[in-house]
This record gives structure tokens, sequence and C-alpha cells, in this order.
């Protein structure tokens, strides 16, 4: 979508919460020179290209284009870090609007659209869910499009929600027709187990297909039914039949004895866990040991983890650099905080 200067200097502007004022007082000309750029009556003089890259942190030749990927970067950028503002979302609302009318049944789109309706106020979680009820129609293995969904219409998070009952409505046919999605089966199950349905949930986990590394999450969703009846000593000894070395088996049942306060063994568990991992390996259940740890006062322990989080990160994905090792950094900033007002 190739756009004249004026547009693209307007569209970077407005992007960036910037006045004409501002943009005109940093070039050193006046505000009705950049309205008249941003009209199309004139353009800027090629000396004050290089000033306004810079400005807007872009490339020269950023400044004769904007194309369709550059504003859904924009746009998830600032739903990932930005505050919603009626101006950004507005902004974003209007480009959206633009592609959709373009191209109709593109999934990344709909997928944008439904962040952004949920981002903005729970009055827009109806439209999300009808946005993600066609993304289902036209990609129903996409399984991103179910959580989004869930997190839209289940649950009881927000009092406009549908609860549970409208998630299984609407999903259970896409799990009957596609049994090879596993991830769309163990929310329908979480689900089921929620609103007690534990016949209809024991069906599924009868039905999930898992492979090797899930292999032991069926026994782990019925000490789930167990726990939900109250029988937990039943859903312990469940729990407890996982093999140590099962990595995804040992962090979900880590995670069920942290909810029911039994922290020695979830602990346990989320080691055992780790231990069972491969390079590259994953790092929730470090995480999760690392808040746990924060929980329980044991911050020594807590900075531990976050340690082999920056460790691993460094040794199993080559990063040194990254958000993710500056967020591991601030916590054990926070921690050692901690130690010494104690």
């Amino acid at each position: 979508m190739d756009l004249n200067i004026g547009t693209s200097i307007k569209k970077l502007r407005t992007s960036q919460n910037v006045t004409q004022e501002e943009l005109a007082e940093y070039l050193g000309i006046s505000y009705q020179a950049v309205s008249k750029w941003e009209t199309g009556v004139t353009m800027p003089d090629i000396t004050l290209l290089p000033k306004i890259a810079l400005f807007f942190g872009v490339r020269i030749d950023e400044l004769f284009s904007i194309n369709h990927d550059d504003e859904l970067e924009r746009i998830d950028y600032m739903l990932e870090h930005e505050q919603l503002t009626e101006q950004n979302y507005s902004y974003a609302k209007r480009t959206l609007d633009s592609l959709f009318n373009e191209s109709p049944d593109d999934i990344n789109i709909i997928k944008r659209y439904a962040r952004l309706h949920l981002s903005k106020t729970n009055q827009d979680l109806l439209s999300a869910g009808r946005m993600l009820e066609k993304a289902m129609k036209l990609a129903p293995l996409d399984n991103e499009i179910y959580s989004l969904y869930r997190t839209v219409r289940g649950g009881s998070t927000y009092a406009t929600h549908s609860g549970n009952d409208w998630f299984i409505r609407v999903c259970e046919p896409y799990a009957r027709k596609y049994p090879q999605n596993y991830a769309l089966y163990t929310m329908l199950i979480e689900a089921m187990i929620s609103m007690r349905y534990f016949d209809k949930a024991e069906e599924y986990i009868r039905l999930m297909q898992c492979d090797e590394d899930k292999k032991h999450m069926p026994q782990i969703f019925l000490g789930d039914i167990e726990a939900a009846k109250g029988n937990f000593d039943n859903a312990k000894q469940l729990w407890l039949t996982i093999p140590s070395d099962s990595h995804t088996g040992q962090y979900e049942v880590g995670e069920r004895f942290n909810r029911i306060n039994e922290y020695e063994k979830a602990i346990e568990c989320f080691e055992n866990s780790f231990k069972a991992a491969t390079p590259p390996r994953y790092l929730d259940a470090v995480y999760s040991l690392a808040f746990l740890y924060t929980k329980l006062g044991k911050y020594s322990e807590a900075i531990e983890a976050w340690e082999r989080i920056i460790s691993v990160l460094a040794s199993d994905y080559n990063e040194t650099e990254s958000n993710d090792i500056d967020w591991a950094k601030s916590e054990i900033a926070k921690l050692k905080k901690r130690i010494n007002i104690i």
C-alpha cells in the first residue's frame, strides 16, 4: 500500500501522538507547513527528510511507503506494550477496518480485532466473540482462536462473559470433528469440569489424543474431576501416579498441588519437570518455582530460580539480551531489596 510522503508523515505523527506543532518546532518550520504536507498541498524539502525520519525513528525510505505489515506490527506492539487509549484504539480500529474490508477472511486480522476489542473494555467482548466464531469456521485447527474465544466467552473473570457453558456449546462440534486437536480438548475438559459436567468431561478424556509427552494428561484430568467433587485424597492418588521423568506431567501435577496449597510437593514436581526437560528446555516449571518461592517468602530460592532462567535462556536459546532477560534481572533486583529490608 504505497502512500505519498505527506500521508506517511501524518500516519507516523498520529500513531505516536505527536502534534503538528511539536513536529514543526523540532524541524524549525511553521505548523502550517506540516499541515500542507499532510493534505498534499506541498511536499517537504528533501533536506528535511533525514530529520523527519530521525524524529519518528524510521528509515528515510519508510517515509515514502507504509505497507500493511508496518501497520500490523505497530498494532501488535501497541496491544502488547502500551496502555490502550481512545486515540490509539481509534487508530488501530480504523486501520483494521480498512484491512478487513480488503481481506474479510484474513485470520490474522480477525485475531487482532479480537485482541483489540478485548483490550478496550468488556462491552466489546460480544463483538470479539462473533469475530472469533467466524474465525473458527475459517481456520478450525488454529488453537489461538479457541484460546482467545475462551478468554472472551468462558470463565467468570468478566461480568459480561456468557460463561463456560457458551464456550462448550460453540466449540464442542469442532472437537468432535477434529479429535486430533489436543489443545481444544484440554480447554473443553477444563470448562466441563468447572461446570461440573463430569460425565461429559470423562467422555472427552477418553477421546483425547495425546502425544508421548502428554500421555499422562488423561490421568491428571481424572484427578481434577475427583478434586472438583471434593475427593482430594483420590485426586492426589491419581496425580502421584505420574512418573517423575514426565516433563509435562510433573509440571501439571505441580500446578495442582500448588492450587491446593501443598507447596513442598509442588516444588518437588516443578523440579522434576525441569530435570526431565531436554534442550531447548521449556521454563514454565522454573517460572512457577520463582513465583511460588516469592509467595512463600523464600527470596533467596526465588533469586536462584530467576538466575536459572537467565542461564537457560543463554545456554538453550542463545539469549543474552531480551525482554525475558530484563524481566528476570528486574525481579532479582526486587527480591534483593526485600532481603535487605528484612
